[in-house]
Parts: structure tokens; sequence; C-alpha cells
């Protein structure tokens, strides 16, 4: 009986080790998970703070600070949405150590008062007379070599019983100190939080601010929403001329329509892949119409994107193709339309070009520059065509 109950108890001990390795695993996998979010987040909020700080180069309200300060507001919620998720599974780590560890302790004392059992009944036997007795006195053959086999057995289970009473104890220790340091971490959380939440209602009343200001500028704003819509209708009549020059072509030179099919297919092969035309910087106008953030029911039309980014970013090329033109539009600076095939993607407001038309670009293929305007907002238009339909750009890039 008391061989059976050490073999019960060293299957209870490898139970624990592996519930320990388990716990142990999967709170590796959720905190790396949870971690990686985290990170995400807070590489968003450097982002928006160095293009915040370049927007308040120019003092006055404007709809590139407003854009910025929304960015922040999102990525900041989103932060300490993180943060509490972090924290919420810390305190659900916390209970699942307190249950191993009090788990642990029980274990470790069954098998010391087992192990000063064991070590009670050998000093009682301790005579190799009483072994030999023990052994001899036995009436069959079968219980003589019973005896023989549960002496040794004995034996090896006192040996053993140290080796889990060490392991046990070395568990033990692992889990109190992981214990104590996520404790220490939701401590740091914590107080992370609380100045979280501090820059959240900072950005917040920052934003109404600009709102206001904003609002009593609101002949200014409706003369710059004319002024766009006229330099969108110019950047549409030149992709309409390029696309239709490009088709003209292909009706008189059939092989370039097989060229071009080749590289639309694999063009289309990377739909939500496509790098960034920059490589940092985030949406600030979504393609389609778009609500006015000041104006009430003013929509704005878009028949791209624009990524609000740092000053003098560089511009690459989303794909190879052929540069179809280089042109300057009041309002829109510098224009480069690229032919891929039968897509086309578009790159406004730009400087310091560095193609020409009639070039062959590769994918990431520097471009030009994002130019900076007046109010210190360093915006780029992007559009992509396939033919004369307009896509949605952000479907193709892939997802930040």
């Amino acid at each position: 009986m008391f061989l059976l109950n050490m073999k019960l108890r060293s299957c209870n001990f490898f139970f624990i080790f592996f519930l320990v390795c388990i716990h142990s695993g999967f709170s590796q996998q959720t905190r790396e998970s949870l971690e990686r979010e985290k990170n995400e987040n807070l590489n968003k909020i450097k982002e928006g703070q160095k293009i915040l700080k370049e927007t308040e180069v120019v003092k006055n309200a404007t709809l590139g600070k407003l854009n910025v300060v929304k960015r922040q507001i999102n990525s900041r919620v989103k932060f300490i949405s993180t943060l509490k998720n972090e924290i919420n599974y810390i305190n659900k780590e916390v209970i699942d150590l307190n249950l191993v560890i009090n788990f642990l302790e029980r274990d470790l004392n069954k098998l010391k008062l087992e192990y000063g059992e064991m070590i009670y009944n050998s000093f009682k036997s301790n005579s190799s007379l009483n072994k030999i007795i023990f052994i001899f006195s036995s009436k069959t053959y079968n219980q003589f070599f019973r005896r023989i086999q549960y002496l040794n057995q004995y034996l090896e289970i006192r040996k053993n019983q140290v080796k889990q009473i060490d392991k046990v104890s070395k568990q033990l220790n692992n889990q109190k100190d992981n214990l104590i340091k996520r404790n220490n971490d939701k401590k740091d959380l914590l107080n992370q939080e609380i100045d979280e939440n501090r820059s959240l209602e900072s950005l917040r009343k920052k934003q109404s601010n600009i709102i206001q200001d904003l609002n009593r500028k609101q002949k200014k704003l409706r003369k710059e929403i004319e002024s766009r819509k006229k330099a969108l209708r110019e950047v549409d009549k030149l992709i309409a001329k390029v696309i239709r020059d490009e088709l003209r072509k292909k009706d008189k030179d059939t092989s370039l329509s097989i060229e071009d099919d080749d590289l639309s297919e694999d063009f289309e092969k990377n739909i939500g892949k496509f790098d960034w035309p920059v490589i940092s910087g985030f949406i600030s106008n979504k393609f389609g119409d778009n609500n006015h953030p000041i104006l009430k029911n003013i929509k704005i039309k878009n028949d791209g994107i624009d990524i609000q980014t740092k000053k003098d970013s560089r511009v690459k090329s989303i794909f190879s193709g052929i540069v179809s033109t280089v042109a300057f539009i009041p309002g829109m600076n510098n224009v480069i339309i690229i032919k891929h095939g039968n897509y086309f993607s578009l790159y406004a407001r730009l400087k310091n070009l560095k193609v020409e038309k009639g070039d062959v670009v590769k994918s990431g293929d520097y471009l030009a520059d994002v130019i900076t305007n007046n109010e210190g907002t360093t915006e780029l238009h992007f559009q992509i065509w396939k033919n004369n339909i307009k896509l949605n750009p952000e479907k193709w890039i892939y997802r930040k």
C-alpha cells in the first residue's frame, strides 16, 4: 500500500509539473500577442507626435493639425485599451499563479511528510538482518521474489522522492518569482495607464480648441474646398487624357495588350500587399465621399486617398512600370502618373522630382518628395486606376 501511495504521489507530481508548463506556455503566447499590439499602437503614437510637432510650427488652427490630433486620440484610446487588456490578463495570471503555488506548496508538504515516514520506517528496519529475515520468511517462491522486488522498489522510490522534493521546490520558487514580477508589471501598467489618460485628456482639449478656431474660419474653409475641387478636376482631366492615349497605343499595337495583361496580372496578385508610397504616415482622407470635419452637411469627394506624413518624406513607386506623365497642377503641385499594364498609380503634391516621362521604374524606386504646404501640413495625394475605373487605394496597400 505504501508503494502504491508513493507511485500515486509521483504521478501527481508530474501532473502538476505538466500544468505549470502548460500555464507558462499559454501565458507566454498571450503576453507576446498583447505586447505586440501595444508596441504597434505605441509606434503609431510616436509617429503621430512627430507629424503633430511639424504642424505646430504654424500657430494657427489647421485641418492638417486637426487630422493629426484626431489620429493621436484614436491611437491613445487603442493603446489604453491594450493596457487595460494586459492588466486584466495579469489579474487572471496572478490568480492562476496563486493556485499553482498553493498546489505546489501542498504537494511539497506531502512529499516531505512521506519522505519523513520513509526515513522513519527505514530507521526502524535498518538492520540488514531484518531485511534478510523479511525475505527468507517467505512461504513461497513467488512471495520470496515479490519481497525482493518490493525492497528494490522501496529503495528506488526513496531516491526519487528526494529528486521530486527538489524539483517541486524549484518550481515553487520559480512561480513565486513569477508572481512578484507580474505584480510589479501590473503596477507599472497602472501607472502608465494614468499617464496615458492624462495625455488623452490633453489631446481632447487641444482638439476642442482647434475645432473652435476653425469654426471661426468657415468662410476661408469654403474657399479651400472650392480650390481643392478645382485642383481635383484638373487631376481627373490629366489622368483621363493619359488613359485615352495609352488605349489608343494598344489599338494600334496588339502586342502592347499582351504585355499589359501580363503586368496587370502580376499587379493584381499584390492586392492588399503593396507597400505604402511613403514610409510613415496615416490616411487623413479616405476614398469616396467624406464629411467635412468642420462644415456641416458638406461632403468632399476623393478619387484616391490622402496620406499625411513627415516633412520631406520620400515617395516610392508601389510597383514596376513606366512613367506615363509628369505634370504641374495648381493646388496639387507636381503630379506623377505611372502605368502598370492596365493599371495606373498617381502621386500628387510632390517636389524634388527624380523621374521623367518615359522612365522605367521598379517597385520601391524613389520618385520625389512630398511638399509641405503653407499651413505646415505634409500630405501626399495617391490614386489607383484600372484603365478608366477609379479604385480604392486603401484596399491595395497593406493594412498598418
